[in-house]
């Protein structure tokens, strides 16, 4: 004490100020490294909150995509009942067949038809056909098959989707073609249901492979220490670092850690959940992350998990503490030694920088005074510092503040190189950037798969219409055709085979300039473009089409357009056609592959509509020719003593009209029988197809080849006999069975024979075998 006050003021003053000056700065700086501290472990923990949002929307990308094509592939079936029943398998056929070809994800596409919505004579309300195509050994297979004859299976999915007529996406599932282990992949299907008039009509799914998110959980380690997990809604893992762990439930694995945290249930809830645990992958305390993943509309999320250790969290704001305290002791030595030295000015600088302080620590930049210190010494060069280190977190916090407004094309000046908060905020602009190019980049495929889907229903449709008239039908598809792809005129051309010795490609429709032009053009084959590309079977895109453009040979003629796309009509590898649509505009490659579609579409709408011509011209021929017979028959009969006196015409009739019936026995399937169904006779061709013998045909009932055994009692049977009776004649296509238990389809035509009392003496059925067709 009496040292004390012997002390001068200045001694006093300097060590009041010195002690007084020490403890404010040192509660300053604690409350700071504090709230850098916590800040900087909030900022690590946002950034893995941040990381498991942008992988979950990377998974939820890459398999919404597959459920979108899988739902595509349903609206594809929509409006099946306005398809020909004998088209529709081998048109559905081609489209499973063409998306298993072109989504290497999907191990398998399938539909599953309800019968009695595709067959006109069954009406029981269960029993499906199913078709599929399923990726083997580097090949596609195709498999067909019948389930639920008996009944349907009430606890299977299939019936719940029947019931619920909603789309669906299975839970993951093992499956193995071969029944190995080895060979087992997870899958999942998403299933898409056909209503008619919200009547149920079957189902159609893909089943996917889900091995490359495993291979995705593989190459993502979040700060190069922690790992990330996928798990669907029932807690199965679809993807984690310890492959044992695959197509597990979580639950039956920690079944005390999914308790605990009610994972199950905020999964489902697809909420955004996290927490601490010990994790037993990574051996220590770890933060894990839960970001929803959405499955197409369904309400059935999966999760994504991210696993960072503590420790390296903590570690990062361990270590910028420990250069905070060491800059904090610094900096206290250097507060003695100007204290000491500027004991007077000290004090109002100090306070000024201690509120700044204490002002940036809450994080309010807007209320911060500038220092005005005029001094040139540390004083001033701290006030300096200060008002830059403020005026750059205000700019930094502006830069934040646009971006999160939208606005990515704002400037921002780093304070240093080692700005960490700078080179954060402009990485975080670079990903939105590209975010949002990515973004506009699935807008614009999206929009092209819109534009093509849509087109191949317009011409579904215009395909379904007139396609006896095939002028009338080619000229629709050629006018719509040029619209749809907004060029200026275009041709189709069909090969007329009608002489065997003369095949040449006949311009069968023209359209130019918002007209109808009609022309008749016909080229041979190998002739110019047209002809080259009908004899290749290849596409041909002509680009800077020059002046001497007829010369180089077009089928159109006329204006010079910069661009001509000529298309074969392909069926089964048999060109039946070409497509020339011209341009003043470049096609696109969406639009060529678009145009190489429809026309696949269009010759095979052109190659049934031949087959029913031909067979309408063997029928009418038929048709005649039994007209004649009969005639001669009668004939014979009035004439009998005239024959007598003219063996040798008799003999020259008799030897034609077995010509005829021979003919007849070689392209139509021909059955007899009298009036009370018995069978009379057979030719070779129906004992071919039926795989019965005369011997066991002749003296039966024709009922003995109905595929449906109350056929016999229906009206419709009722009706027949009716008509025979009343000496009409029946057409119509029809289901036999045969021997061996196998169906096949006739279409042909029944007439009556009677005697000159017109008493019906029997009945002649004489049809074509359509069974590969349909």
């Amino acid at each position: 004490m009496e040292f004390f006050n012997r002390m001068s003021i200045l001694g006093k003053m300097l060590f009041f100020i010195l002690v007084v000056s020490i403890l404010i700065y040192v509660i300053s700086f604690s409350y700071i490294l504090v709230n850098l501290r916590q800040k900087t472990f909030d900022d690590a923990t946002q950034l893995a909150n941040t990381q498991a949002k942008e992988y979950a929307n990377l998974v939820t990308k890459d398999l919404n995509y597959d459920f979108d094509l899988t739902r595509g592939l349903g609206w594809a079936f929509q409006g099946f009942e306005n398809v020909e029943h004998e088209e529709m398998d081998e048109f559905y056929n081609e489209i499973l067949k063409i998306f298993i070809e072109k989504n290497p994800n999907f191990f398998s596409t399938w539909v599953s038809w309800e019968l009695n919505a595709i067959l006109d004579d069954y009406y029981l309300p269960y029993g499906r056909a199913r078709h599929s195509f399923f990726q083997h050994e580097g090949r596609i297979d195709y498999q067909t098959d019948t389930l639920d004859l008996d009944g349907d299976d009430e606890g299977s999915l299939y019936y719940q989707l029947k019931i619920n007529k909603e789309e669906a996406i299975t839970n993951p599932y093992w499956y193995s073609f071969t029944g190995l282990e080895e060979d087992e992949h997870l899958m999942v299907s998403p299933c898409i249901p056909l209503l008619i008039n919200d009547h149920f009509a079957g189902l159609v799914g893909t089943d996917i492979i889900l091995d490359r998110f495993q291979e995705f959980i593989h190459s993502i380690k979040p700060f190069d220490v922690g790992y990330i997990f996928l798990i669907s809604n029932d807690g199965t893992f679809v993807g984690h670092p310890d492959e044992s762990f695959l197509g597990e439930k979580i639950y039956e694995i920690e079944n005390e850690y999914a308790e605990e945290y009610n994972l199950i249930e905020n999964i489902q809830q697809g909420e955004f959940f996290n927490h601490f645990r010990d994790d037993g992958i990574l051996n220590e305390e770890a933060y894990v992350a839960f970001s929803p993943v959405p499955v197409g509309n369904l309400d059935n999320p999966w999760s994504l998990g991210v696993v960072v250790p503590v420790s390296y969290i903590m570690d990062e704001a361990d270590r910028i503490l420990f250069r905070s305290v060491m800059a904090g002791v610094l900096g206290l030595l250097v507060l003695i030694v100007v204290i000491y030295i500027i004991a007077k000015n000290i004090t109002k600088p100090l306070k000024v920088t201690t509120n700044v302080l204490q002002t940036i620590s809450k994080g309010d930049l807007n209320n911060v005074q500038k220092l005005e210190v005029k001094t040139k010494d540390e004083l001033g060069q701290i006030a300096k510092a200060m008002n830059s280190l403020v005026d750059g977190l205000k700019r930094t916090a502006n830069f934040a503040q646009q971006i999160g407004e939208g606005k990515l094309d704002t400037d921002f000046e780093l304070l240093d190189k080692n700005d960490v908060l700078g080179n954060s905020l402009l990485n975080m602009r670079e990903s939105l950037i590209k975010a949002e190019k990515e973004e506009e980049k699935r807008k614009e495929e999206d929009n092209k798969r819109s534009w093509a889907t849509q087109g191949h229903a317009m011409f579904a449709d215009i395909l379904r219409q007139d396609n006896d008239d095939l002028n009338e039908l080619s000229f629709k598809v050629i006018k719509n055709l040029v619209k749809y792809l907004n060029a200026n005129q275009g041709g189709i051309f069909i090969l007329n085979d009608d002489d065997e010795n003369n095949k040449f490609l006949e311009l069968t429709a023209c359209y130019a300039f918002d007209r109808r032009k009609y022309l008749e053009k016909s080229i041979e084959i190998g002739e110019g473009l047209v002809g080259a590309t009908f004899l290749e079977k290849k596409t041909t895109y002509l680009k800077d089409v020059p002046q001497d453009y007829i010369r180089i040979t077009s089928g159109l003629g006329g204006e010079n357009p910069s661009c001509v796309l000529i298309v074969p009509l392909i069926v089964n590898e048999e060109a039946l056609g070409v497509i020339e649509v011209a341009s003043f505009n470049p096609f696109e490659k969406h639009e060529i592959e678009f145009v190489e579609k429809v026309a696949e579409s269009i010759a095979s709408t052109i190659s049934s509509a031949k087959i029913n011509a031909k067979t309408a011209y063997l029928l009418e021929q038929s048709q005649q020719q039994a007209e004649e017979m009969r005639a001669q028959e009668e004939e014979m009969r009035q004439n009998m003593e005239e024959m007598h006196a003219t063996q040798e015409e008799m003999s020259r009739k008799e030897k034609e009209l077995r010509e005829q019936i021979e003919l007849i026995n070689q392209f139509l399937v021909k059955l007899e029988y009298d009036a009370n169904g018995k069978i009379l006779d057979v030719n070779d061709l129906y004992t071919q197809i039926s795989g019965y013998s005369k011997s066991e045909l002749i003296g039966k009932h024709h009922s003995i080849v109905f595929d449906n055994p109350n056929f016999e009692t229906s009206e419709n049977y009722k009706k027949f006999w009716e008509l025979m009776k009343q000496g009409k004649s029946s057409k119509g296509i029809f289901k036999r069975i045969g021997k061996n238990g196998k169906y096949f389809i006739g279409k042909g035509i029944s007439y009556p024979v009677k005697d000159e009392n017109g008493n019906l003496i029997k009945v002649i059925e004489l049809s074509v075998d359509i069974t590969e067709k349909e």
